[in-house]
């Protein structure tokens, strides 16, 4: 990859990426939502061309510090940025919320937490230019980031799915990039499963699948909760819903 682009060998079957929407749900973000939206915004300019049309779509779920000030703010200054306010939905409906309102022929999903580098984009983007029709952000580094429990849920998550649905499914929770038919499935999941739910569905249909390695970083403010005993519990519940609609294998 030459340095401010991304290749691009669309083949006659490929998608072209006409608009790109970078979609992130966003709560109680005031210490780093202006950087990151900042940070995408230059990782977008640095692909020039490759980009010609691009927004980025921020879900606001209820933020109660000054998150919403700042996204005003931002607002004014950017004109490729949207920002959607609704009452807090939680995980599963500010970023449900934020594929909907993206206007993109192609969606990024990413955090506004700090922890996804923008630099991610383009990681995801050279496989998508290349066919792909979802591209998923695999974190290599979470050995150092996780704690040992994190990393066992993760790694439950991860290997079930290809036991029980034979798919390979790995870091559904992570950046992911792909075709907004990809983000449109009538998904049956109402936890943190549904990425999950979302890339077995893909292949299922027989969609071009791929993995990449990605930075991640130390969370700097909050406080996780895709891990907590509730989003564990609810997505097990999801799983089997979705053995029963799916079928082993």
């Amino acid at each position: 990859m030459q340095s401010g682009t991304v290749k691009n060998e669309m083949a006659d079957n490929v998608t072209p990426v006409r608009m790109l929407s970078i979609t992130m749900p966003v709560y109680n973000e005031q210490a780093v939502i202006e950087q990151v939206v900042m940070d995408h915004v230059e990782a977008v300019e640095r692909l020039g061309d490759t980009l010609p049309e691009w927004e980025i779509v921020c879900v606001d779920d209820g933020s109660k510090d000054r998150t919403p000030e700042i996204l005003r703010g931002l607002e004014k200054r950017l004109p490729q940025l949207r920002v959607v306010r609704q009452e807090n939905q939680g995980i599963f409906g500010a970023i449900t919320r934020g594929y909907r309102e993206a206007r993109g022929s192609h969606i990024f999903a990413t955090g506004s937490d700090g922890q996804w580098p923008a630099a991610n984009l383009a990681l995801l983007l050279e496989p998508a230019l290349a066919g792909a029709d979802l591209v998923i952000g695999v974190r290599s580094n979470r050995r150092e980031v996780y704690t040992p429990a994190r990393r066992v849920i993760s790694m439950a998550y991860n290997l079930l799915p290809r036991i029980l649905f034979g798919v390979r499914v790995e870091d559904a929770g992570s950046n992911k990039l792909g075709v907004r038919e990809v983000f449109e499935y009538p998904l049956i999941s109402r936890s943190v499963f549904f990425e999950a739910e979302r890339i077995i569905v893909a292949q299922r249909k027989g969609r071009r699948v791929e993995f990449v390695p990605i930075r991640f970083l130390a969370r700097a403010e909050g406080k996780a909760m895709g891990a907590s005993a509730k989003n564990v519990r609810n997505s097990m519940v999801d799983l089997v819903r979705c053995l029963g609609k799916y079928g082993l294998r």
